[in-house]
C-alpha cells in the first residue's frame, strides 16, 4: 500500500471484545484497512479465532483450544458480551470481504503439527474461494517459510517480539517473509532503512498513542497496529499524517441528468425491504435498506405487519430523499410475489397480517382440493401449493365468506395502494402467484375463483405491469408517477438479462431462482413454474414468459440472519462444520439449473445475496453443470424495476445486463 494505515488488532478490542464478530464488523463499519486476527488449531483440525491457548480469559473456560473440537468452542460465550461467541477463520472471512486487508497470525503451541496447521488453514481459504485480501503471518519463520512455499501467492509476513536475539532483517530474509510485524519498542530508523534496501515492509505493534503512531510513520513505518482504531484514526487524520477516508466515486457535477433523469426503485423481500434511485446512464447510485418486519406467531406461520412495513418504507423514503431532494422522475416498485392480506376496499385498512409464501397453515386446504389438483393446475399453470394468495387468503378467512368490500390484496398491491392514495390494482406477474389467474395472464379464472370460494369484487382491478399507477409523494417536495409494479423475480431477470433477454440465470436471496425466457408454447415442466415476464400498456397482452425452477430452502437449511453479512458468517459457519442443510440447498440450486439448461446456453449468471456469502458461492460454482459468471450489481430487482419504469416513460437505458458481469477470479493455491 501506497500510504501509511492503521491496524485493527484484533478488531476493536477498545469497544467490543478482541477477535469478536461485533468488534470486527465494528472496524469495518468505520473503515479500518486493515484488521489482524490470531488463529489455533482445535482438536478436530479447524481454525478458531483466538489469541491465547485457552479462551479462559474471554470465556472462563480453561481447557484448551487445542484439546476441544471446533462445535464446543463456537459455543462458547464471551463473558464481556453473551451476544458474541468463538469464531472460526471460515466466519471471519465472511464477516470481513474484500477490500479489507486480513492479517491472519497463526498461533502455534510447541506440539502443534506444521502441515497440519497449514492444511487447516488452506482449507478454510479455499473453501472461501480463495480470497486475495490476505497476509499469514506467525512468529515463527519455518512456518511462515512453509506458507510461502506451498502458496507462493500468498503474502507472509514475519512477527518479531522484543526480546528475540536474532537480526530481524536476516530472520526476515531468510523465511522469505515480505512484511515484517515488529514490536514497536524495536521499530527504529536504522531498522527501516535496512528494511527499505531488503524490499521489506515493516508494520509496528501494538500502538495506541496517537503521537507515537505518528512518530513512527514519519521514520517510514508503512502500518501500526491499534486496539484504538477509532481514536488513533481520527487524530492521525486530523493532524494529516493519514488520508481520510476517500467516499464512494461519484460523478462530477453535470455528468449526471440530474432528478428527471433518475427512477425510484423498490424492492419488497421477504427479509430486506430495499430501495435505490437508478440513473438509466449509471445504475444504482444511491441505496436504502432496512430488515423487512416478520414475526412467527406459531410454528409453521410466517406474517408480516403491513404497517409496520409501510413505516419502514416511508423512513428509507425520507433517507433517500436526503440525498436527492428533488424528486425522480418515475418511481418502480418490485415484490414478492405470493405474499398477501385482506384489506378493507375503501381505506386499505389491513384486516389481518401480511402472510408471507413461507407460511404453511395452506396446507390442510391443499390437501382438501387434491381430488381437483389436475384440473386447478391446468387453469393456473403452476402447481397447487400453500404458498399461493388464495390459498393463503382462503385459510385466513375459514368458513367465512368475503364480506362486501374486503379485498385479497399481493402485499405490493396494498403498498402502492397505500404509497400513491390510488384504488387498488395489480399486475399480471402479482396476480399470477395468487393461482386465480388463467395461464395465458389474461384475465381472472371462474374456475379458480369458484375453487376457492373468492368472488371476483373481492380483488383488484388487473393492470399492466408498465403504465400509470399513481403518484407517489416525494420526502422533498412534489411527485412520483409510479410506472412499474413487478413481481420480485420477473424484476430481477430483466435486471440480469433485459426485457426480452435469453440468459440463464439463477437468483438466490431468501430462496433460490433459476430462471429463463420460456418458448411462446412452452410448458411447465414438473418442479417449474411458467409466469409472464411482464405487461405493459402498449402491450397488454404477455409477449413473455418466464420458466422459473424455485428451491425453498428447507427448515434447517434456512440462514436465521438480520443482515447480508450476518447470513454470509451464518452460511460458512455451517459449511465448515458439516451441517447437511446449506449443502444440500446447494445440490438442489444445481439440479434447478440443469433443469432449464438448452444447448444454447454457455455460462450461468448468479444474481442476488448468494454474491455477498463467499462460501456458499465457492461451494456452488463446484456444484453447476456450467461455468458460473457472477453479475457485477448485486441489486438486479432494484435495476430491473427501474429499467422497466424508464422504458414506460421512453427514458433510454444504457447500464449493462447485471450492471456488467464481475471480473474472473483466479485461485492462488
Amino acid at each position: 500500500m501506497d500510504s501509511p494505515f492503521l491496524i485493527a488488532h484484533r478488531g476493536i478490542p477498545a469497544q467490543a471484545p478482541e477477535n469478536s464478530a461485533r468488534g470486527f464488523q465494528l472496524a469495518r463499519r468505520l473503515g479500518a484497512t486493515a484488521v489482524e486476527l490470531d488463529l489455533r488449531l482445535t482438536a478436530d483440525s479447524f481454525l478458531v479465532v483466538l489469541h491465547d491457548d485457552s479462551p479462559k480469559r474471554l470465556t472462563g473456560d480453561k481447557r484448551r483450544a487445542a484439546d476441544r473440537p471446533a462445535r464446543d468452542l463456537v459455543n462458547l460465550r464471551y463473558l464481556e458480551d453473551p451476544g458474541e461467541h468463538l469464531l472460526l477463520l471460515d466466519e471471519a472471512l465472511a464477516l470481513l470481504p474484500p477490500p479489507t486487508l486480513i492479517n491472519l497470525e497463526l498461533k502455534a503451541d510447541p506440539d502443534t503439527r506444521h502441515e497440519l496447521l497449514l492444511k487447516s488453514l488452506f482449507t478454510a481459504l479455499e473453501a472461501a474461494g480463495s480470497p486475495r485480501n490476505l497476509i499469514v503471518s506467525s512468529e515463527d519463520p519455518a512456518l511462515v517459510h512453509s506458507v510461502g512455499t506451498q502458496a507462493p501467492l500468498l503474502r507472509t509476513g514475519l512477527i518479531y517480539r522484543f526480546t528475540n536475539p536474532r537480526d530481524a532483517i536476516d530472520l526476515a530474509r531468510e523465511c522469505s517473509a515480505s512484511v515484517l510485524a515488529a514490536n514497536a519498542r524495536r521499530v527504529s530508523s536504522a531498522l527501516l532503512r535496512r528494511a527499505r534496501e531488503a524490499d521489506l515492509a515493516v508494520w509496528a505493534y501494538t500502538v495506541n498513542d496517537p503521537l507515537r503512531a505518528a512518530k513512527l510513520f514519519e521514520k517510514g513505518c508503512e502500518a501500526v497496529f491499534t486496539d484504538d482504531y477509532p481514536r488513533l484514526a481520527a487524530a492521525l487524520e486530523a493532524s494529516g499524517m493519514l488520508p481520510n477516508p476517500e467516499p464512494p466515486p461519484r460523478p462530477v457535477q453535470g455528468t449526471r441528468r440530474g432528478p428527471q433523469s433518475m427512477i425510484l426503485a423498490i424492492d419488497l423481500g421477504s427479509s430486506s425491504t430495499k430501495l435505490a434511485l437508478v440513473d438509466p446512464q449509471e445504475g444504482i447510485v444511491a441505496r436504502a435498506s432496512a430488515a423487512t418486519p416478520v414475526s412467527h406467531p406459531a410454528p409453521g406461520r410466517v406474517e408480516h405487519d403491513p404497517e409496520a412495513l409501510l413505516r419502514t418504507l416511508r423512513e428509507l423514503l425520507a433517507e433517500l430523499a436526503k440525498e436527492q431532494p428533488e424528486a425522480p422522475r418515475a418511481a418502480a416498485i418490485a415484490s414478492q410475489r405470493s405474499t398477501g392480506l385482506w384489506a378493507e376496499g375503501d381505506g386499505l385498512t389491513p384486516l389481518s397480517p401480511a402472510v408471507s409464501w413461507q407460511d404453511e397453515r395452506g396446507a390442510e386446504l391443499v390437501g382438501a382440493l387434491e381430488a381437483r389438483r389436475a384440473e386447478l393446475e391446468t387453469e393456473a399453470g403452476l402447481p397447487l401449493t400453500a404458498a399461493w394468495t388464495a390459498v393463503l387468503g382462503r385459510s385466513l378467512l375459514g368458513e367465512r365468506a368475503a364480506s362486501r368490500g374486503q379485498l385479497l390484496l399481493a402485499l405490493g398491491s396494498w403498498i402502492a395502494a397505500r404509497l400513491t392514495a390510488a384504488a387498488p390494482r395489480v399486475d399480471p406477474t402479482l396476480a399470477n402467484r395468487s393461482f386465480l389467474l388463467r395461464a395465458d395472464a389474461s384475465d381472472w379464472s371462474p374456475l379458480l375463483l369458484e375453487a376457492f370460494d373468492i368472488p371476483r369484487e373481492a380483488l383488484p382491478a388487473l393492470t399492466p405491469s408498465v403504465g400509470e399507477h399513481g403518484t407517489i409523494p416525494w420526502p422533498g417536495g412534489g411527485q412520483v408517477p409510479l410506472h412499474c409494479l413487478v413481481g420480485d423475480q420477473q424484476a430481477a431477470y430483466v435486471g440480469a438479462a433485459g426485457p426480452m433477454g435469453t440468459r440463464l440465470v439463477l437468483n438466490v436471496g431468501t430462496a433460490g431462482f433459476a430462471m429463463r425466457l420460456a418458448g411462446r408454447h412452452e410448458r411447465a415442466s414438473p418442479g417449474s413454474r411458467r409466469a409472464p415476464l411482464w405487461t405493459s400498456t402498449a402491450r397488454p397482452k404477455a409477449l413473455a414468459f418466464l420458466r422459473e425452477y424455485p428451491v425453498i430452502p428447507a427448515p434447517e437449511a434456512r440462514l436465521v440472519a438480520q443482515s447480508p453479512v450476518e447470513a454470509s458468517r451464518e452460511s460458512a459457519r455451517r459449511l465448515a462444520l458439516g451441517e447437511p442443510g446449506p449443502v444440500e440447498f446447494i445440490r438442489r440450486l444445481g439440479e434447478a439449473v440443469s433443469a432449464l439448461l438448452t444447448q444454447r446456453h454457455r455460462s450461468v449468471l448468479l444474481a442476488g445475496g448468494i454474491l455477498e456469502s463467499p462460501h456458499l458461492l465457492h461451494r456452488l460454482e463446484q456444484t453447476l453443470p456450467l461455468p458460473g459468471v457472477r453479475a457485477r450489481e448485486k441489486e438486479l430487482t432494484l435495476l430491473g424495476a427501474a429499467r422497466l419504469a424508464a422504458a414506460g416513460i421512453g427514458l433510454p437505458w444504457s447500464v449493462p445486463e447485471a450492471g456488467g458481469v464481475a471480473e474472473d477470479r483466479h485461485l492462488w493455491l
